[in-house]
């Protein structure tokens, strides 16, 4: 099942985790542990093995073993999926009668080349830990700008809501790497306690907002030529898939935003007076990555930008472009077998039709 943290059961002999995010699992072990075990048992009570050094064997041997320091254990086995198939069918035959007071955690390794759908186990081992379990898929949470602001707090910042989401723009939905940002971030600011969109944008942004405008501008006048030299400028080929997914991010925002920009000029309003919308036009605008927020303050020059790029595209273009994003953005994240590059690629060329 895909569950959060909120649903890990404790109460059960079994668990079985698997997702691309280490640092949910990693969570749920420890929420795992802490539930089992009290600090001063862990020392003798906390076994972890890792299924590429031990064998199947091993992990039995350790199922069937007793300790006389340690009446509760808790055994966790990372990187399950480096068994085969045939020696996860073992350890699935030895899984039937849980001694009391022990509890098996298994953790299966992220699987490469995207979303796997499933456990990435044998089916044999999968039906045993439901037996007696739970089998939990770990996945980012719907809003990522929440997570991302929630971790910042665990550091003692405060991340505004612009700066968590050019943040989430910039990486994706990888919170693995989105921790890491956070990290380098809170470095970053050192004593001061928020941490603003400027900041994210000179620490975690490789592709700066003025890339993205050339290439929005080559895009507008169909010159695909242009745009995929822009492209080899700002991601090289042997970019690796963390780059490639928050590069289709900024391109996504950028749409949205030219779209707003339209959808303003068509509705008369000026530059002038997009920072004092009337009520009715504000609510027809998203509350995240809104025009007069993107905007404000000493960023009104890009006002102009959007408005002079909303000119060169269509509504029926421009819904064409978030579509192909969308279709791009699904591949990156393993709904295809087409090599990363070749995917933004084609991107390119789509919203140069």
């Amino acid at each position: 099942m895909s569950a959060s943290a909120a649903e890990l059961r404790t109460d059960v002999p079994l668990a079985l985790l698997y997702g691309d995010a280490e640092v949910l699992k990693e969570r749920a072990v420890q929420a795992l542990v802490e539930d089992r075990l009290d600090e001063s048992e862990r020392e003798y009570g906390l076994i972890r093995l890792d299924a590429n050094e031990t064998a199947v064997e091993g992990i039995v041997a350790e199922l069937n073993s007793g300790s006389l320091m340690a009446p509760r254990r808790v055994i966790v086995v990372r990187d399950i999926t480096a068994l085969h198939n045939l020696q996860q069918r073992a350890l699935a035959r030895h899984l039937g009668q849980i001694p009391p007071g022990l509890a098996l955690v298994l953790v299966a390794a992220k699987q490469e080349g995207g979303h796997s759908w499933g456990p990435p186990v044998a089916a044999e081992l999968r039906r045993a830990v439901e037996g007696q379990g739970q089998v939990l898929e770990l996945r980012p949470p719907a809003s990522l700008p929440g997570w991302a602001a929630s971790e910042a707090q665990r550091f003692g910042k405060r991340l505004d809501p612009d700066a968590a989401a050019v943040l989430c723009d910039t990486v994706g939905s990888d919170l693995d790497r989105l921790l890491r940002e956070i990290e380098k971030l809170t470095s970053y600011v050192g004593e001061r306690e928020e941490i603003t969109a400027q900041d994210v944008r000179e620490v975690s942004v490789r592709v700066t907002e003025e890339d993205i405008f050339e290439l929005m501008d080559a895009i507008g006048h169909k010159d695909a030529g242009t745009a995929l030299t822009l492209l080899d400028g700002v991601l090289p080929e042997g970019s690796d898939r963390g780059e490639y997914i928050p590069f289709v991010g900024m391109i996504a925002r950028q749409i949205r935003l030219i779209w707003q920009a339209r959808f303003l000029r068509q509705c008369g309003v000026p530059l002038s007076e997009i920072q004092s919308l009337p009520d009715d036009l504000k609510r027809l605008l998203p509350e995240h990555h809104n025009f007069p927020d993107a905007t404000a303050g000493r960023k009104s020059w890009l006002a102009e930008k959007f408005t002079r790029q909303a000119a060169m595209f269509s509504d029926g273009q421009l819904a064409r472009a978030l579509d192909a994003v969308h279709q791009a953005d699904l591949m990156l994240k393993g709904r295809g077998r087409m090599a990363e590059r070749a995917v933004i690629e084609l991107l390119i060329a789509r919203l140069c039709r």
